[in-house]
């Protein structure tokens, strides 16, 4: 196992998330971004306030996104699954869950209506652990996240990942304020252009939104095991072999 990938194996384990800086070329960068921004100027130009006040489009291989730009679609879908990405994705789960398999693809916003910052959370739309529950009973859940200018928006609690919440996390996580302050020591994850972080979705997180900050990042969210049906269709199969 080669020393780069070894360490991002420990970065995963102990922390819950591992940075791969200069990871994706610039001209892959600009492509990927046009494709993401046209998306973007498409839905706030046609769905009122989704894409001000909201802070991401899911289901960004939806084809209704791409009518008249099928390579586009096709180029989007092709990344996704491309080696470069899988070659850092595929051996994160654990051994008896399966083989990698995408979940949804996301394009995370700056709002232009007002400014936000993200509640507390573990596990995307997953229920929240209960005091005594370890994030290791559930399905390994990742995100690949790119970010096409330089962002520091996502704040993490390392470790979180591996162990049950506290009750002052709990208080939090379900309380009123999951905006407010959290009682863990969290980091704040920056990244320049072409940057790559990938994290656990099961440790503690959130993001905050500014409309004078540019926010602009790639998801790609990975399970492993039984592939899930996305509600725009099936996608095309990944790349699993090194």
């Amino acid at each position: 196992m080669a020393k780069d990938e070894l360490e991002r194996l420990r970065s995963w384990a102990r922390d819950g998330f591992f940075i791969v800086r200069r990871a994706v070329d610039r001209s892959v960068v600009a492509e990927l971004s046009d494709i993401c921004d046209k998306v973007l100027q498409q839905v706030r130009a046609t769905q009122g306030s989704h894409g001000h006040t909201t802070t991401h489009i899911s289901g960004l291989l939806a084809p209704e996104y791409f009518v008249g730009r099928p390579e586009a679609l096709s180029r989007l879908a092709d990344y996704a699954s491309s080696r470069e990405v899988v070659n850092l994705t595929q051996n994160l789960g654990r051994t008896d869950e399966g083989p990698l398999n995408l979940r949804d693809v996301q394009y995370f916003h700056e709002p232009s209506a007002r400014d936000c910052d993200g509640a507390w959370h573990r596990g995307g739309d997953f229920p929240g652990l209960s005091e005594s529950e370890s994030p290791a009973a559930h399905p390994t859940l990742l995100r690949f996240r790119i970010a096409f200018a330089p962002d520091d928006h996502l704040e993490y609690v390392s470790g979180s990942h591996a162990r049950p919440n506290t009750p002052e996390e709990l208080a939090v996580l379900r309380g009123t304020t999951r905006n407010g302050p959290l009682p863990s020591k969290s980091i704040r994850i920056g990244l320049e252009g072409g940057d790559v972080c990938v994290f656990n979705v099961w440790g503690i997180h959130r993001a905050r939104y500014r409309r004078d900050r540019t926010r602009r990042t790639l998801h790609l969210s990975f399970g492993f095991g039984a592939r899930k049906r996305l509600t725009f269709g099936d996608l095309r199969g990944l790349v699993t072999a090194p």
